[in-house]
């Protein structure tokens, strides 16, 4: 039998490594892309650091993310700048992104480390470590890691705030501090996404449930005052732009609630709320969600019957989160990333109290639960081992199609070849096929003109038609185009497909029905056709027309 004191050392031993094996798989290959960053939002954010010169310019005049990151990355850049003598790490795009890219790994690193810390102070160390291996090992908050995007910040200012708000239970915590402290966290999240708001329900929950005194309530607003200066400091042209600010709120507020429709959003058409997060929470957790949300609903029952005010404190926010983003139209897969950490909570205390109350078969069923997370985790991590589909799709046009080649891609998707040392895809004549135009007489004449006199056609993801062959009374004309492209009867063969899918041990995980953004940034597949039959316009307009 181990002693007390050597359990407890290899606990940590075995936490710590954890913890260092979901860092290393976050900080791995975050130059992925070799520098072409196939995030639209990563684009949007470098673009405004480049604007940014301290303390000559300070508006991003980019309002779809708070200021901080952006003022984060710069001032990194301006440092690096510094101490290199090399002036592109604030004028390169690739080398700012490979700076958001850290921060967002490192903030999803530190993250693993407060869910243990928030574990231990809701329930106990072992619901800790579970946790701890979950998130160590949920695809989608290593995905979110490679991108210069705010989720993993946000995540990290989320759990700092859920973990002082539990501190309001201790009548020896000094409060005002605590709400100091939680000010300035939620200050600082704001500063980095407006979507933060919601993170107030944690701290105001705990307040109601700790402070019975009416003159004590009051004692909240140091809260929003904290945070609205923090806000006002780190966002200052929020206000200064307010204009600029609230049209770019009433758009992205128009897009995910489907009063305002894209064409980058047709994807959720035919969606259900609720079920589809639910099922791409699978893609994003592994199997192991299932198990969380079983246990998100046993442990709302409990707090709800013991009155366990710290058992409700802490479900608050993904109940609530998950009720109002899962009733969307926009359904992006993002957008259920704060939630993950708080789901492998409760899939850690189910596991836990499973091993409590049935001993050995507990164990078993948690050993099966951690190995297949684990294979998942390490499946979906294979993508960042490999050579990026776009990459490889470039080389082989490089080396395959001749240069002065008419090859014909899709309007908003990333164009195909990407630039590659000493190549450029200005060899060719590349236009982009504007698909998402309304469907009509003309699109089957401008269908017909623009692939009789095209060599190759590159689709670049399944970006339009994983969304537009399946919205046929929307889009009729289309979803026959594809139909009719991919049998070949548009005189077009395929030559060659790209993939990079989740794989270990020889297996592949064709991850082709989750949410788009899912794949389509880091793992497209790739499909590259060549005109073999050389149709002219009229028998192009005739086949289309059948």
């Amino acid at each position: 039998m181990l002693s007390l004191s050597l359990k407890k050392k290899l606990f940590f031993f075995l936490l710590a490594i954890i913890i260092l094996t979901g860092t290393f798989l976050r900080f791995y290959n975050l130059d992925w892309d070799q520098g072409n960053f196939f995030h639209p939002d990563e684009r949007n954010v470098v673009n405004a650091v480049t604007r940014i010169n301290f303390f000559k310019e300070l508006n991003p005049q980019f309002f779809a993310y708070g200021s901080l990151p952006i003022y984060l990355y710069r001032a990194t850049a301006d440092l690096l700048t510094t101490l290199t003598k090399n002036p592109d790490w604030n004028s390169q795009w690739p080398l700012i992104n490979l700076i958001g890219r850290f921060y967002s790994a490192l903030f999803a690193s530190l993250s693993l480390i407060l869910i243990f810390f928030l574990s231990k102070k809701v329930f106990n160390k072992t619901v800790g470590f579970l946790a701890v291996f979950i998130a160590a090992f949920s695809p989608s908050l290593i995905q979110t890691a490679h991108f210069a995007v705010t989720e993993s910040m946000m995540v990290f200012f989320l759990l700092l705030i859920a973990l002082f708000s539990f501190d309001l239970f201790i009548p020896s915590k000094d409060k005002l501090a605590t709400y100091l402290k939680i000010g300035l966290i939620w200050g600082l999240a704001l500063a980095t996404k407006m979507a933060s708001l919601s993170f107030l329900i944690i701290p105001l929950t705990a307040h109601l449930l700790s402070v019975k005194k009416l003159k004590k309530q009051f004692n909240f607003l140091i809260i929003p005052l904290v945070s609205f200066l923090t806000f006002t400091i780190f966002s200052l042209y929020t206000f200064l732009s307010w204009n600029k600010f609230m049209e770019s709120m009433n758009y992205e507020n128009g897009v995910v609630l489907g009063k305002l429709r894209v064409v980058y959003t047709l994807q959720f058409t035919h969606t259900l709320p609720y079920l589809f997060q639910a099922k791409n929470l699978v893609w994003q957790m592994g199997p192991i969600a299932l198990i969380a949300f079983l246990n998100l609903i046993i442990l709302l029952f409990i707090g709800l019957i013991k009155k366990d005010r710290k058992i409700l404190t802490f479900l608050v926010f993904p109940i609530v989160y998950f009720l109002y983003v899962g009733s969307w139209h926009t359904k992006f897969v993002r957008y259920m990333v704060p939630i993950l950490p708080f789901l492998a909570i409760t899939a850690g205390w189910g596991l836990s109290f499973l091993i409590k109350k049935t001993k050995i078969l507990g164990k078993v069923i948690t050993f099966i639960f951690l190995i297949i997370s684990l294979i998942w985790a390490l499946a979906f991590f294979n993508i960042y081992l490999q050579t990026s589909s776009r990459i490889s799709a470039s080389q082989w046009v490089y080396q395959n199609i001749p240069s002065g080649s008419k090859i014909l891609g899709e309007h908003w998707d990333d164009g195909l070849p990407v630039s590659l040392k000493d190549q450029t895809p200005a060899i060719y004549q590349i236009s982009q096929l504007t698909i998402y135009e309304p469907d009509n007489e003309d699109k089957i004449n401008y269908y017909a003109q623009e692939l009789s006199q095209a060599d190759y056609i590159i689709i670049n993801s399944r970006r339009l038609y994983g969304t537009l062959m399946f919205l046929p009374e929307k889009y009729p004309l289309t979803s026959k185009y594809y139909q009719l492209l991919f049998n070949g009867q548009l005189g077009y063969n395929k030559v060659a497909q790209f993939t990079v899918y989740p794989q270990l041990f020889g297996i592949t995980i064709n991850d082709d029905a989750s949410e788009e953004s899912f794949q389509v940034y880091d793992h497209p597949k790739i499909m590259i056709f060549k005109n073999v039959k050389n149709l002219n316009e009229e028998e192009l307009k005739i086949i289309i027309n059948q």
